[in-house]
């Protein structure tokens, strides 16, 4: 009986020993118990391949953007007028090829560079079975044709003559200011036609470089744009007509309720995106901080697609971004003061990104009545004359 009871007390004495060397262990050392809910989770996402994180908007600001050039397939003669000659064009993106229709003046408008002013043309979201070159874009892109303005309008993959689409749809979506980006790092560095002989025979093609740019979207083009003009962090002047500014993922959810499944399929599939990447590095209403000006906002109080409080809620936050703005550079150093001065802003020494501290300048107009496409005409005439007269001032 008493070996067992002294077998007892040496494991007791034993224990606590252990105990103590243990808590000392654990005091001094970097070493610590983790919940293993965490530690699980911790280890899923590091050995989980994220493919997607380069699409973010911060990462796309170092993307390896690349020009091409633009080559003129045929005339099309459903667009062409007395004024303008429309052409089916591609260019390079991404590797792959992308179709888009461009309209030629015959009086071509230029700057003080002699170079032409060219305007990008983002359309919104078209049903593949319906989709024609030129469709969402076209009636506007002649009105500034017509005045002088070479237009682009670019397909996107799996549209028109285009490369098909990546079959991520998440990447589809992502890539398409990658597109946008690369079309006007190609009209910068290899120039637009400006003067066509024979679309077939490349030598009769006058190319010349612009650095006078605008861009017009409509509707999900105005999403692109915006996304676009955060990456590039650059003043182009930009006219958005009823865009949809709504927060990602919300955007896409909207959209669902008309769906044979009401959106069933794409909150599961939103769900699992959830799961794996922080949404706001994807949307655009996170990143307001990198956006320049000059924008010129066009909604209709109608419109039932893209609704106008989107609008009145995002020149909410531009205003909230401007005070920001106004508060940073009232406490900055003289360097930065001077930067702002001269480039508009100042880049981040630690991070080499560049932020934006002028003001974001923006016009935004409403439209009593008007639907999704500024309809009735009267509305639309309107607002394709401000923008006409915006592009005229800002470019």
């Amino acid at each position: 009986m008493k070996f067992w009871l002294k077998l007892a007390g040496f494991v007791l004495i034993a224990g606590s020993i252990a105990g103590i060397v243990f808590f000392y262990f654990q005091k001094n050392t970097t070493y610590h118990l983790v919940s293993p809910i965490k530690e699980i989770s911790l280890q899923t996402s590091e050995k989980k391949d994220l493919p997607l994180n380069k699409y973010t908007i911060l990462n796309l600001k170092n993307y390896p953007y690349q020009a091409s050039q633009i080559k003129l397939v045929k005339e099309l003669d459903n667009y062409s007028t007395d004024e303008f000659r429309s052409y089916l064009f591609t260019y390079q993106t991404m590797a792959k090829t992308m179709s888009g229709v461009i309209n030629l003046p015959f009086k071509v408008k230029t700057g003080d560079d002699n170079k032409p002013k060219v305007i990008i043309m983002i359309r919104g979201w078209v049903p593949r079975t319906s989709y024609k070159p030129g469709i969402g874009t076209q009636p506007a892109a002649s009105v500034f044709a017509k005045h002088g303005y070479i237009t682009l309008s670019p397909d996107f993959f799996g549209y028109g003559q285009s490369d098909p689409e990546p079959d991520d749809s998440w990447e589809a979506r992502f890539i398409k200011p990658i597109n946008v980006i690369e079309l006007i790092k190609t009209i910068q560095d290899s120039g637009v036609p400006t003067k066509v002989v024979d679309p077939s025979l490349p030598s009769s093609i006058s190319y010349l470089p612009s650095r006078s740019l605008g861009i017009w979207a409509h509707s999900n083009g105005g999403q692109i744009a915006l996304t676009t003009l955060e990456i590039l962090s650059q003043p182009i002047p930009t006219t958005l007509w009823a865009p949809v500014t709504a927060p990602f993922p919300y955007s896409i959810l909207f959209f669902t309720d008309e769906m044979e499944d009401e959106g069933k399929a794409t909150r599961k599939w939103l769900s699992m995106f959830e799961k794996d990447y922080n949404v706001f590095d994807f949307s655009l209403t996170k990143h307001l901080d990198f956006l320049t000006g000059p924008l010129q906002i066009h909604h209709g109080t109608a419109d039932e697609a893209a609704l106008k409080t989107w609008s009145d809620e995002f020149v909410a936050k531009l205003e909230k971004e401007n005070k920001r703005r106004e508060a940073v550079l009232a406490t900055a150093s003289a360097q930065v003061k001077s930067e702002v001065e001269k480039i508009g802003g100042y880049t981040d020494k630690t991070s080499s990104v560049f932020y934006p501290l002028s003001s974001i300048s923006y016009t935004y107009y409403t439209y009593p009545g008007a639907d999704h496409n500024l309809r009735p005409m009267v509305n639309w005439n309107q607002a394709v004359n401000r923008d006409l007269k915006f592009f005229e001032k800002e470019m």
